[in-house]
């Protein structure tokens, strides 16, 4: 009987640390992410994370999550379901670097036909940036797709504006910045697609 208590026990504790693992959020230097989030109501996977550095500078982390995983970029812009990008400021960055960085992403992989179709989606995201203004080190920006809603820009949790309609097309036009073609930062690509 002891030692059936002793198995049960033993049991319990191994049980508790595998569920902990489990659990455990994948961390980008400062950044912490969950193994899931919840986005329009539905629980999203955390698909991959990486690391964004300019030259010899850590910039940001960025977390992608999605419904199911995914390990290549187009096939992540097809879906229709909800999805978020979770950027990690690793240092401050001022609003005018933040929008020009976001405008040097969309003119890299957009062609003139496809943001000349969601420039109206664009100029709100970047009005809605530009509130944003100044992040900080640990600032957390989200980018949400919401079937139902659009385009969601949150700074720590708190909406930032409205959601901006467009549908798909404006979200993956920002998707693109880091999955596109010429994405921004090929590691940081293959880190949010699962990669190494």
């Amino acid at each position: 009987m002891h030692l059936h208590s002793l198995r049960a026990a033993l049991f319990a504790v191994l049980a508790a640390s595998a569920c902990a693992c489990a659990a455990e959020a994948v961390r980008i230097e400062s950044i912490g992410y969950a193994p899931e989030t919840v986005v329009a109501g539905e629980t999203l996977t955390l698909n991959g994370a990486g690391l964004r550095k300019k030259i010899f500078f850590k910039v940001y982390a960025a977390g992608l999550y999605v419904r199911s995983p995914q390990h290549d970029g187009a096939a992540v812009m097809a879906e229709k379901a909800p999805a978020r990008v979770r950027l990690g400021l690793l240092r401050n960055v001022s609003g005018e670097s933040f929008i020009s960085a976001l405008d040097d992403g969309l003119r890299a992989n957009l062609t003139p036909k496809s943001e000349k179709a969601v420039a109206k989606e664009l100029d709100e995201l970047r009005a809605l940036m530009k509130n944003i203004g100044d992040v900080k080190e640990n600032d957390l920006v989200d980018f949400d797709f919401d079937p139902a809603r659009g385009t969601v820009v949150s700074l720590n949790g708190l909406p930032v504006g409205s959601a901006i309609g467009g549908g798909r097309a404006l979200y993956n036009a920002v998707l693109a910045i880091w999955l596109g073609p010429k994405a921004i930062d090929d590691t940081l690509k293959a880190g949010m697609l699962g990669g190494k």
